[in-house]
C-alpha cells in the first residue's frame, strides 16, 4: 500500500509538472505572438511613401563630424562625396576626428578639404568617447546641427539638401536619421544578406514609424541632431551603441527621432562571416547594456504618459532578450513534445488532438514562418528600394535564413558580456569605391 502511495504521487507530481511547464510555455507564447501582431501592424505602414518635401527658405549650417580610427584605406571617397554636395559650401564645414590613428588618416582627411582633429587616449578608444571629445572641439555655436558619417560611408550628393529641407517642413525636429543603404551589396552572400535586411528593416521598421508618429531610432551614421539638442542633452554616452543611447535619451527627454526617407547614405557592410560577428556581438552588447540602465525608465514613461512611443522604445530594447526567449521557448517546446510525446505516453500520443498541436506548434509552425519571413524579406524588401516589383534576390533566401541563424550564438553570448562597454574591436572596412560606382 505504502509503495502504491508513493508511485501515485510520484505520478501526480509529474503530471502536474508537465501542465504547469505546459502554462508556463504557452504564456510566453501568447506574449511573443501578441509582441509579433504589434510589429506587423506598426510595419503595414511601411508600404506608404513619406510626403514630398517642398524646397527650404533658407540654407542651414551643418558641422559635419566624421569619426575615423586608421581610415586611410577608405576616407577618401566619402570626403569627395561630401566636397559635391548639392549645397552651398560655405554652409557646411568637415571635421574628421582622427582617434588614435596610426596611419595618415589625418593627412588624407587635410588633402581633401577637412580640419582633421586628432586624438591620442589609449585608455579611452572607441567612437562613443572619439565623438564625445570631438564635440569638444567643434564650434556648435557657429552651426544649426551636427550630420555625422563613418569613415567608409559614402553620401547621397542630395544628402544636406534634403535633410535641410526636412528641417524647415518639420522645426520641431531634434534628430532625424536618413536612409542607410550598402554600397558593396553584391561582394558575396554576407553583403547581400546584410543590404536585404537593411533595405526591408528602412522600410518597414523605420519609415513605417515615422509615418505612424512613433520614434525612428539613429543607425550611427547617416544623421542630423541640432546643435541646440545637443547643447540640451549632451553626449556623456557611455554604451558600445552610442546611437542607441542617444536615441533612448531623446525618447525619454520628451522628443524622438525623425527619418528622412529622401537623405540617403551608403554604409560598408564586412565579407567575412568572423568580423560580422564581432561586430554584431557589440551591437548586442550595447544594446543589451542600454536596456538594462534605461528598460524600467521607458516602461515607467509608458504607463505614466500613456504615449505608445515608449511602450514602443521598451519592445525595441527588449529585442534580443525577446529572440533569446523565442529560442529558449522554440527548443523547450520541441523537447516537452518529444518527451511527452514520444517517451512519457507514446501509447496515447497518436490519438488525441493535443498531440498533433504539439507537433504543429513546436515543429511546423516555426519552420514554416521563418521560410516564409526570409522568402518575404528578400522578395519585398528589394522590390521597394528598387520601387519596382524583383525577384533578383530570391536565390538568396536560404542564404538570408543562414544569416539569420547566425545571430542566435550572437545574442546569447553578448547577454553575458554586456557588462563590458570599454573594450571595442574596430570593424575594418577595405571597399574603397565612389559614389559614382554605388549610384549606377
Amino acid at each position: 500500500m505504502g509503495n502504491l502511495s508513493s508511485t501515485s504521487i510520484y505520478y501526480w507530481i509529474i503530471w502536474w509538472s508537465w501542465w504547469i511547464v505546459q502554462f508556463i510555455l504557452y504564456i510566453l507564447i501568447a506574449f511573443l505572438v501578441c509582441d509579433g501582431i504589434y510589429q506587423i501592424v506598426v510595419s503595414i505602414r511601411g508600404f506608404w511613401n513619406q510626403k514630398h518635401m517642398p524646397a527650404a527658405l533658407r540654407y542651414r549650417k551643418f558641422i559635419v563630424l566624421i569619426p575615423a580610427h586608421n581610415e586611410a584605406g577608405v576616407i577618401a571617397p566619402l570626403l569627395d562625396s561630401l566636397a559635391n554636395q548639392n549645397y552651398p559650401k560655405n554652409c557646411y564645414k568637415i571635421y574628421a576626428s582622427c582617434d588614435n590613428c596610426t596611419d595618415n588618416t589625418a593627412e588624407i582627411a587635410r588633402k581633401h578639404g577637412a580640419v582633421a582633429l586628432e586624438r591620442f587616449d589609449h585608455e579611452h578608444n572607441g567612437k562613443t568617447w572619439n565623438v564625445r571629445w570631438a564635440l569638444t572641439q567643434l564650434p556648435m555655436v557657429e552651426a544649426d546641427a551636427l550630420a555625422m558619417f563613418d569613415a567608409d560611408n559614402l553620401v547621397d550628393k542630395n544628402f544636406l539638401f534634403h535633410m535641410n529641407n526636412y528641417m524647415e517642413l518639420h522645426p520641431g525636429a531634434e534628430a532625424i536619421q536618413g536612409v542607410l543603404d550598402v554600397k558593396n551589396p553584391d561582394d558575396n552572400w554576407l553583403t547581400r544578406s546584410y543590404a536585404i535586411a537593411y533595405w526591408f528593416s528602412n522600410r518597414f521598421w523605420q519609415l513605417a514609424r515615422g509615418l505612424w508618429g512613433l520614434s525612428c531610432t539613429l543607425g550611427g551614421t547617416g544623421l542630423v541632431i541640432r546643435a541646440a539638442t545637443l547643447e540640451r542633452i549632451g553626449w556623456n554616452l557611455e554604451s558600445l551603441t552610442e546611437d542607441l543611447e542617444m536615441s533612448t535619451r531623446l525618447i525619454l527627454s520628451g522628443s524622438k527621432v525623425n527619418w528622412n526617407d529622401a537623405a540617403v547614405i551608403y554604409d560598408e557592410k564586412p565579407q567575412d562571416i568572423a568580423i560580422s560577428t564581432r561586430q554584431r556581438t557589440r551591437w548586442m552588447q550595447g544594446h543589451y547594456w542600454v536596456f538594462w540602465k534605461y528598460g524600467w525608465s521607458t516602461l515607467k514613461s509608458f504607463f505614466i504618459t500613456r504615449k505608445l512611443q515608449y511602450l514602443d522604445l521598451f519592445l525595441y530594447l527588449l529585442a534580443p532578450a525577446k529572440s533569446c526567449l523565442g529560442v529558449i521557448i522554440l527548443f523547450a517546446g520541441m523537447a516537452y513534445t518529444i518527451i511527452n510525446n514520444m517517451i512519457l505516453f507514446p501509447s496515447i500520443s497518436g490519438s488525441t488532438p493535443q498531440t498533433m498541436i504539439d507537433w504543429i506548434l513546436f515543429f511546423g509552425l516555426p519552420l514554416f514562418l521563418l521560410l516564409a519571413f526570409c522568402l518575404l524579406c528578400v522578395i519585398v524588401g528589394p522590390s521597394m528600394h528598387e520601387k519596382k516589383f524583383t525577384l533578383r534576390y530570391v536565390k538568396d533566401t536560404f542564404a538570408y535564413l543562414w544569416f539569420g541563424l547566425t545571430w542566435i550564438p550572437i545574442l546569447f553570448k553578448a547577454m553575458f558580456l554586456a557588462k563590458d562597454q570599454t573594450t571595442w574591436v574596430k570593424t575594418e572596412h577595405t571597399r574603397n569605391i565612389s559614389i559614382r560606382d554605388v549610384s549606377k
